[in-house]
């Protein structure tokens, strides 16, 4: 009886095992044509980049910048959570902010904060890590860390 339990526990572990091994292979093979099918996407994303640009180099001057400008935006896609924090410091070069205040103008301007579990504690690595590199000038006022934008 006992040996009998355990050949059809074997045989059941054996057949999702078998179930299992199948369903990897097939998405698998899924996920490998839509990896293909993206790289063909992202050769005819660079083509028609390519062909923008060629066609914007006979632009008047003021033109052809925006045209360059508004390729290389919709190129890039948005930018990550520390491309955001430059540019908020960025944007207001002329004035310290604290993290919370940039917390607000990131906000603000449509960045989603929503996947970080404390995005003032991320916030606060950020504007330490950029001023470590000389990316933002660190001054206190009122107990208050302040950022700004450095000039350098």
């Amino acid at each position: 009886m006992i040996l009998d339990m355990i050949f059809r526990h074997d045989n059941i572990m054996s057949m999702d095992s078998k179930r299992c091994r199948k369903t990897v292979t097939l998405y698998s093979l899924a996920l490998r044509k839509l990896l293909d099918e993206r790289d063909r996407l992202n050769q005819k994303i660079e083509h028609t980049a390519e062909l923008i640009a060629a066609n914007a180099n006979f632009l008047p001057e003021g033109e052809r910048a925006a045209q360059l400008q508004k390729l290389a935006e919709m190129v890039a896609g948005p930018p990550g959570f520390t491309d955001s924090v430059r540019n908020v410091l960025r944007n207001v070069p002329s004035q310290a902010l604290t993290a919370r205040e940039v917390r607000d103008l990131l906000r603000g301007a449509g960045f989603d904060l929503s996947s970080y579990t404390n995005p003032l504690a991320s916030i606060h690595t950020i504007l330490k890590r950029l001023a470590e590199r000389g990316e933002v000038e660190v001054s206190e006022r009122n107990e208050e860390v302040h950022y700004r934008w450095s000039s350098r």
